[in-house]
């Protein structure tokens, strides 16, 4: 049995009032769902060796600050959920004081991924967003 909290955790009634309340106010449609984010949750979990930074922006207009913590940190409920920023890029081993650290370009094993889980989403950079409502939000992206 898996103890870790998924897309649902920590969802009450008022929670989920709450959200309900800002995505009518704001005239949101929704574009995911707790399958799609359990998927991807289980998925980047699941890697090995290393994981991507996020942030995510709530309904009700937080922005967190950059993670990479995927186990209890996430933005529980994802209901809430608006977009959710994924960094595609991580910095290679030091390799010593005078020489610039290398980047590691991982969009070839996230981008299939949320494809394949049928996520509304686009690449920017080194960023990915998936949108959890709809219209698309473009706050604080990377210029195309």
């Amino acid at each position: 049995m898996n103890d870790l909290p998924m897309a649902d955790a920590r969802n009450d009634d008022q929670a989920r009032k709450r959200t309900r309340a800002a995505v009518t106010t704001r005239n949101l449609a929704s574009a995911s769902n707790n399958t799609r984010w359990n998927e991807l949750i289980t998925h980047i979990r699941a890697l090995d060796g290393w994981r991507p930074s996020y942030r995510s922006k709530s309904v009700d207009g937080t922005v967190s600050n950059w993670d990479v913590e995927w186990f209890y940190h996430l933005p529980f409920p994802f209901e809430a959920v608006e977009w959710f920023d994924i960094g595609l890029s991580e910095e290679g081993p030091f390799i010593g004081k005078l020489l610039p650290r290398e980047s590691i370009d991982h969009r070839n094993e996230i981008l299939p991924i949320l494809e394949k889980i049928g996520f509304d989403f686009e690449q920017r950079g080194d960023v990915v967003r998936i949108w959890g409502y709809l219209p698309r939000s473009y706050d604080d992206f990377a210029p195309q």
